[in-house]
């Protein structure tokens, strides 16, 4: 015997004691074709519900593997259906006459059988315990590449902050070499001004000089005079 998975879906517009008949009548019937029933889990990744609704939270419905969802197309009018899982094993032979008597089901819309084995509690822990451990690396992961990309952020910025130092010590200089420049400038200009200022003074000595010269000769030549 193999295990097999079945997932129908029933009309959303179904009361809640209506989707439990169905569904115990859907599991009668495989028995009575050679299924044997097997136990399927509550939490089954696939019953995780999308929507809520007053069907879904009826005393009926509680404790069966069963979820409202949205359906990604319109199957008979139907947005939404109640999706059913039932897990059951049967001799491959079987198979052929559950799939005839569900495609003639009236309530059922669509259905899916697939081999498959239940998942038992223990191996719901074991692949829970494995989930922790791969978000847990993930999460390292994640870190990990915060930290490159942290380290590649300062590599980039810092070249950069250089290139901008050495710019600015680069404008520093400039700056400086105008400033010295400015300073010999002047300091050639004042010493033009004091080398013109003694060229004037050295005139205005030898101008005196000649004046004194002149006089002198006017004094001699009135001497002379005085003499005769």
């Amino acid at each position: 015997m193999n295990n097999y998975e079945l997932l129908y879906i029933l009309p959303a517009n179904m009361a809640g004691k209506e989707i439990k008949n169905v569904f115990l009548e859907v599991e009668k019937n495989i028995s009575k074709m050679g299924g044997e029933k097997l136990e399927t889990l509550l939490d089954h990744p696939f019953l995780i519900k999308a929507e809520t609704s007053k069907d879904e939270e009826s005393e009926e419905l509680k404790n069966l593997p069963i979820v409202k969802r949205k359906m990604a197309y319109y199957v008979k009018k139907n947005k939404f259906g109640f999706y059913c899982l039932f897990n059951f094993s049967s001799e491959p032979e079987n198979i052929k006459e559950i799939e005839t008597y569900l495609r003639m089901n009236k309530d059922v819309l669509r259905h899916l059988i697939i081999q498959a084995n239940p998942m038992n509690k223990e191996e719901r822990k074991e692949l829970e315990k494995l989930f922790e451990r791969k978000r847990a690396e993930q999460e390292k992961e994640k870190v990990k590449e915060k930290k490159e990309e942290r380290k590649l952020k300062e590599k980039t910025e810092k070249p950069q902050e250089l290139k901008i130092n050495k710019s600015i010590k680069k404008e520093d200089a400039e700056e400086k070499s105008k400033e010295i420049k400015e300073e010999v400038e002047e300091k050639n200009v004042k010493k033009d001004d004091l080398k013109k200022a003694g060229e004037e003074e050295k005139d205005s000595k030898k101008k005196k000089k000649m004046k004194l010269e002149d006089l002198e000769d006017k004094l001699d030549e009135i001497l002379e005079d005085t003499n005769i």
